[in-house]
């Protein structure tokens, strides 16, 4: 394939007082007529993200040209109620150089912004199966342990009212005041009415339509022209302009901008998620290459093999799906020490590491209660985080990314899989406080693009306790990088308050490899993360003078995102 021209999305990414866009921004398929577009689209505006915007289109193509050249049409300035924004993007399929106009916004994302003076209510699953209905505020409860009746209560959103001291206590409290003698209340306290537990419960509210939509596979359908495949943002910058496609998936970057290359390739070209991460090479005719269960980078097994040694047991498959020994035992560090565990911090706050596992993708965990339980205050977290943030909406996938990100979703498209996210919380009486996305690309690198803070736990602290957790984890796991993408607003807060900088050579390299999520508004932000001073297999404990020096959180952080509130300052 020598000499081919390569495949190529052009737009124009400046900041700018004009704005355009084209309809294939809006949704995939069959373009309507220029005029009719613009009359149907301004008498219907889509909410959110792409609002009040002037629409125009021009589409031309050179047949079956491998290039495609674009004109680009002036833009009509439309205000936008809180950011200016600008978008030009077209779509013509019949090259792989193709021009698109990056819409351009506050994180390339819609926002609705959540105005009520209602206080926000506990973040705790009993909260949850309230809501959603399949349980109802002040049902009765007993606690039946070995076929004997031990105590009985009201459920309310704040725990569970004692029937014998008029006690509104958490669930497991009221487990240990009935007598209880193991470690799982959630089933061994059952409804009186219907005779389930509240652990049935949990299952029957995860699997409820309205919840189980958000924790599925985010398949991506592009346009109905099938050589349309690709993505209309940069893997690494999540903007548009002058992409390079890969001729094996759908993912696109920046040669330049991003890739540091010269000019674009002749030939055949693949992106670092397509070949071996070991010798760099495709997978050829009667090839294939693994994809590493921690990282999701590919690789060849012999060059596994060859660099390091392993001899494979027939009875654990697992060994050789992972790209080297790091990667295994970071993987296996989580599974045994981390995800569903909880660990205690001072004065009775815990923090919890957790990860959607239905898919089977993720780490497992064995235990049919502690996973459910795993899932239940995954639901609670993005609860927590959908009050903190307004509706982040990818604004050429459609996909929500925060939900998506709790429930580590998976994806057709690079850039948006979020299969290997995992979600740290902290909380104290069963009410999850603070929340953060977590994802470890493997020693070198880990990303954080959201953590939030209960409204009524702000200013007290609640960010740094869940920082140091999340960072003490990083160091046991060898973790050497901390990266966060950043608003220009809140970038001096990260530096000054928590010890992060921006990113330096040479870890712009080193994401280019990777898939972190980015914000094309955005800037990245890096911290180094101290060495562990042990080598046990036992996290070093969190003491007391870890959090000496916490005075105040930030009111609200969201790393791509940040929510002014009149009433408090960042």
């Amino acid at each position: 394939m020598a000499g081919r021209s390569r495949k190529q999305r052009s737009s124009s990414s400046s900041w700018s007082s004009e704005s355009s866009y084209n309809m294939s921004d809006l949704q995939y398929g069959a373009k309507l007529p220029e005029k009719k577009a613009k009359e149907e689209f301004l008498a219907n505006p889509i909410r959110g993200y792409l609002t009040e915007d002037d629409t125009t289109h021009d589409n031309s193509s050179m047949g079956r040209s491998r290039k495609r050249n674009r004109h680009s049409k002036k833009e009509q300035h439309v205000k936008d109620e809180t950011f200016s924004s600008e978008d030009n993007q077209d779509s013509s399929v019949s090259s792989k150089k193709r021009n698109t106009r990056g819409r351009r916004k506050r994180a390339g994302i819609s926002r609705k912004r959540k105005v009520n003076g209602q206080k926000q209510s506990r973040a705790t699953i009993l909260t949850w199966l309230i809501d959603c209905g399949v349980i109802q505020e002040n049902a009765e409860v007993v606690v039946i342990e070995e076929e004997t009746t031990k105590k009985m209560g009201k459920i309310k959103k704040e725990g569970i009212l004692c029937s014998c001291c008029c006690t509104v206590l958490t669930v497991g409290n009221f487990y240990k005041h009935a007598g209880g003698t193991t470690s799982k209340p959630y089933e061994y306290i059952l409804i009186a009415e219907t005779c389930s537990s509240l652990l049935s419960s949990m299952v029957k509210a995860w699997y409820l339509p309205e919840e189980s939509k958000f924790h599925r596979f985010n398949s991506i359908e592009t346009s109905h022209d099938a050589s349309d495949s690709y993505d209309d943002a940069c893997m690494i910058c999540a903007d548009g302009g002058n992409l390079m496609c890969c001729d094996n998936c759908s993912s696109t970057y920046h040669h330049n901008k991003c890739l540091g290359m010269q000019e674009v390739p002749n030939g055949s070209w693949y992106c670092p998620f397509c070949v071996c991460k070991i010798c760099g090479d495709p997978a050829y005719e009667n090839d294939y290459l693994q994809k590493c269960q921690q990282c999701e980078r590919k690789y060849h097994r012999e060059c596994r093999q060859a660099r390091e040694p392993v001899n494979l047991d027939m009875n654990e498959t697992q060994e050789d799906t992972f790209c080297d020994l790091t990667c295994k035992k970071i993987y296996d560090k989580l599974e045994r020490h981390y995800l569903g565990v909880e660990h205690e911090l001072d004065k009775s706050y815990k923090w919890t590491l957790l990860q959607n596992t239905d898919d089977g993708s993720g780490i497992n965990i064995e235990d049919d209660y502690q996973r459910n339980v795993c899932h239940s205050k995954l639901v609670v977290a993005r609860r927590l985080m959908e009050d903190c943030f307004e509706e982040i909406i990818d604004r050429h996938t459609k996909i929500d990314v925060v939900k998506s990100l709790v429930y580590n979703c998976g994806s057709n498209f690079n850039r948006v899989n979020f299969r290997s996210f995992f979600t740290f919380i902290l909380e104290k009486d069963e009410e999850i406080i603070s929340a953060a996305t977590i994802r470890i690309h493997g020693t070198n690198l880990a990303e954080m693009p959201f953590i939030a803070t209960n409204k009524e736990y702000r200013r007290k602290g609640m960010c740094k306790k869940l920082m140091v957790a999340i960072e003490s984890t990083l160091s046991f796991l060898k973790v050497q990088k901390l990266v966060i993408p950043s608003v220009s607003e809140c970038i001096g807060t990260w530096i000054e308050s928590y010890g992060f900088r921006l990113i330096s050579s040479p870890l712009p390299k080193e994401i280019t490899l990777h898939n972190t999520l980015m914000f094309h508004d955005s800037v990245r932000l890096q911290k180094d993360i101290r060495p562990s001073t042990s080598d046990k297999e036992e996290q070093p404990a969190l003491k007391h003078d870890d959090f000496r020096d916490v005075i105040q959180d930030i009111s609200v952080i969201s790393l791509n995102n940040c929510i002014w509130d009149n009433n408090q300052e960042l």
